[in-house]
């Protein structure tokens, strides 16, 4: 199977067919003491489509706070993983704990994940399109939702000051009051990454963050994105290798659904396997 048709199998996760499709077995490793700066455990999480495995017993630990690239070729089992992470894709095997053994994802719904705090941005931004950039913070704040609180009810002081807060961080400030169908591509992405962080995620999962930019918003974005570390979880998946290196604290790269290779990214680039099947020469 060449890489293109990797990459296609591994598309159909997002398919809510195939999430129905797949009938997960309940049989998990032993598991191991949840050390305390462990935030997220991905325990040999096996996922199959039509005899294809996306992800072949991966396991992969993220500490609290840490910066986390994830690189690898087409088809490697980024976005499969990222869908698992979220609940959008049931394993047939394994599980992924969130801050303990007690907290199983795979147990549960997409919004349940979410509200236990673990956000995905997509690599096209989704935003409300007729509402300014405040509007879509304030929309996205972490409480109680609905339509009557959202309307008539407004955000409480501390809400008000987490929206505050994310305008600067994102650098939109000056452009709070601008419908955000009207921004650029880059301000879009930076207004999706706000709308999650209001929510105070625990674990933010950012696809390929700076695709179509531009060099100086890619410049931002790696200055948010470092800057987050510390606050929360930061994984990265992303082809850009420039951008990669610029932010990069450990690297995990993927190949065939499993870990290829982990560590510095200075010691990244030089693993021949890595060279092999990634970089290149």
């Amino acid at each position: 199977m060449n890489a293109a048709t990797a990459e296609a199998v591994e598309a159909t996760a997002a398919t809510p067919t195939a999430v129905k499709a797949q009938k997960r077995k309940t049989v998990l490793r032993a598991p191991v003491p949840f050390r305390p700066d462990l935030v997220l455990w991905v325990d040999g999480v096996t996922v199959s489509f039509d005899g294809f495995r996306a992800l072949n017993d991966l396991t992969l630990e993220l500490d609290r706070g840490e910066l986390r690239c994830i690189i690898g070729p087409n088809g490697a089992g980024k976005t499969t993983l990222m869908d698992v992470i979220t609940g959008k894709t049931r394993p047939d095997l394994g599980g992924v704990f969130l801050e303990s053994l007690d907290c199983d994802l795979t147990a549960k719904a997409e919004w349940e994940i979410a509200r236990l705090g673990v956000g995905r941005k997509f690599q096209r931004p989704t935003v409300f399109q007729g509402h300014t950039v405040r509007e879509n913070l304030e929309l996205a704040c972490k409480g109680p939702k609905g339509v009557f609180r959202n309307l008539f009810r407004g955000l409480d002081k501390r809400q008000r000051e987490s929206v505050e807060k994310t305008l600067a961080l994102i650098n939109l400030a000056d452009k709070a009051q601008h419908k955000a169908g009207l921004l650029a591509h880059g301000h879009k992405q930076w207004l999706e990454i706000g709308m999650l962080l209001v929510q105070e995620p625990k674990v933010l999962l950012v696809d390929e963050p700076v695709a179509g930019m531009t060099h100086q918003e890619m410049e931002h974005t790696a200055e948010l994105l470092v800057s987050l570390a510390g606050e929360c979880t930061v994984v990265v998946v992303e082809h850009d290798m420039e951008f990669v290196r610029n932010i990069a604290r450990k690297v995990t790269v993927l190949h065939e659904g499993h870990v290829l290779a982990e560590g510095k990214m200075e010691d990244i680039q030089k693993h021949p396997r890595v060279v092999q099947v990634y970089l290149g020469t």
